[in-house]
């Protein structure tokens, strides 16, 4: 009797599905939003994934972080300050029915060493280690509850999986707060942790330098630290759990009005992060977009809300598909009657910026002014980095500076087409400034620099002239409506 084949060992082993699922700030503060990762974490499985849970710090640990580290913690002093801190996870832990433990005087240590370090040497390195005890604490306290509601769950260190790169032109605040990881796939990395348990969880936010250092991946960051880890793991899908149910034709909460973008392709989507669009990071699209990851938006609140799909696929429409805002902007025109004629001009001005680590968002020459405008937040610039870059452009030119403004950014395919339908926007600019107007080489965008406090109406006229007032193509529902909708997705009464 002939032997029957073994159809399993006749097939080649599959190569283990991955899953990556990124919760910010606000989707990790309390038990109902840990019972719906909980809850997500068991569906995955149950479709055959392994899954990698990316976490931020608890919603305000960041910032209340970042007050220690910059000495604003208040008249309690900074032992106060971390009393605190620990006072709050605790209260965590014991709603989400996790016992104290060793990870709670681990903390605490672990957060007094850091302010000690601050203290005895301030600079951006301490600010990193401590600023980065955020996510480590909402890590160890969510993995010991994902174990406790049966799931077989591990947690692992992001820090052994993304180095940064080396950027020595960068200023250290940048390099050790604003760090930067290169993208790709790491398929030894996939090996080590498909050997671990089938759910493990990590910090968002953190990398290493070379020297073992931990540095940040700046504000938004455990976006691009999710995109980074869904590379390195080949992973099919990264779905960034939030707030908010997407992608939107304007920033929601000041225009009620907006809609909620169905899919937008890649480049749209780096566009739409880079021009003020706050849900997802610019950096995240980029690794995403270089390992060809898809990247689907979804609301913790509103769990059966389809979201944003951000893919190579995308279907690539023409039009304004959203209206951005960047604050805290500066402006600086740079006068030279002679500028046009002069060899090297320009050379010799932006060499001032690279110098001082500061990178520009937007520039435009004339016959006697060159106008470029600062992203001050991203480049980790106050007034006195402000005054030192100034100083420096004085042999060169005379500067003008703002140091407060707005652009408001039109974004999508052909953005040039909209001129013809901005006559109504172009009126408001009758009696205020307009500092700075540019459209981008890619064709994506269209950016109106404005004084703070000319910005509102401006977002709500652009927003009125080039946004469909009714669900069509890729426009869905206004979040008028799906604000209206109980966590189960139906609509409340209205």
């Amino acid at each position: 009797m002939a032997a029957m084949s073994n159809p399993i060992s006749a097939n080649p082993i599959a190569e283990p599905k991955w899953t990556v699922l990124k919760f910010g700030g606000t989707s990790v503060a309390g038990r109902p939003q840990w019972d719906m990762i909980a809850r997500l974490a068991r569906e995955r499985r149950a479709e055959g994934f392994r899954v990698l849970l990316v976490c931020s710090a608890v919603a305000g640990v960041t910032n209340r972080l970042a007050a220690l580290a910059e000495g604003k913690e208040g008249g309690g002093g900074t032992a106060d300050g971390v009393r605190e801190l620990i006072d709050r996870h605790r209260a965590l832990g014991r709603e989400l029915g996790v016992a104290d433990g060793d990870w709670l005087p681990r903390a605490a240590t672990m957060l007094q060493a850091c302010v000690a370090d601050l203290q005895r040497e301030p600079g951006p390195p301490a600010s990193a280690a401590l600023l980065a005890t955020g996510e480590w604490l909402s890590t160890r306290i969510g993995t010991r509850f994902l174990h406790q509601q049966g799931l077989d769950v591990a947690w692992v260190d992001a820090r052994e999986a993304l180095e940064a790169s080396a950027e020595p032109d960068l200023s250290p605040a940048r390099q050790w707060l604003s760090a930067s990881c290169p993208a790709g796939t790491d398929p030894a990395l996939a090996s080590l942790w498909s050997g671990m348990a089938p759910v493990l969880v990590t910090q968002g936010f953190v990398a290493r330098n070379a020297q073992g250092g931990t540095v940040l991946l700046g504000r938004g960051g455990s976006d691009t630290s999710a995109a980074l880890l869904a590379g390195r793991l080949g992973a099919q899908l990264l779905e960034i759990w939030t707030d908010v149910p997407g992608l939107f034709s304007a920033d929601p909460h000041r225009v009620p009005a907006a809609r909620l973008l169905a899919e937008v392709d890649y480049a749209e989507a780096l566009e739409m992060a880079a021009s003020g669009a706050k849900v997802v990071h610019p950096r995240s699209i980029r690794a995403a977009a270089e390992t060809q990851t898809p990247v689907v938006v979804r609301d913790t609140g509103r769990p059966t809300v389809a979201g944003t799909r951000i893919g190579p696929c995308a279907e690539a429409t023409g039009g304004i598909k959203t209206v951005t805002c960047q604050r805290n902007m500066a402006v600086m025109l740079l006068q030279n009657v002679d500028a046009r004629h002069q060899v090297g001009f320009l050379a010799d001005v932006f060499d001032v910026f690279r110098r001082h680590g500061v990178s520009i968002d937007l520039v435009a020459t004339s016959e006697t002014t060159t106008t470029v405008s600062l992203n001050k937040e991203a480049n980790h610039l106050a007034s006195a980095g402000l005054d030192a870059l100034q100083r420096d452009l004085g042999p060169h030119c005379t500067v003008k500076r703002f140091d407060d403004c707005v652009c408001v950014n039109l974004v999508g395919r052909g953005a040039r087409t909209a001129l013809t339908r901005l006559a109504p926007v172009m009126r408001y600019f009758e009696d205020r400034p307009l500092l700075m107007m540019s459209q981008s080489a890619n064709d994506l965008c269209l950016s109106l620099l404005v004084l703070p406090g000319d910005d509102e109406a401006l977002l709500r006229a652009a927003h009125d002239a080039l946004i469909p007032d009714r669900a069509e193509g890729v426009f869905g529902d206004t979040w008028q409506r799906l604000s209206a909708c109980t966590g189960d997705g139906e609509a409340a009464a209205r």
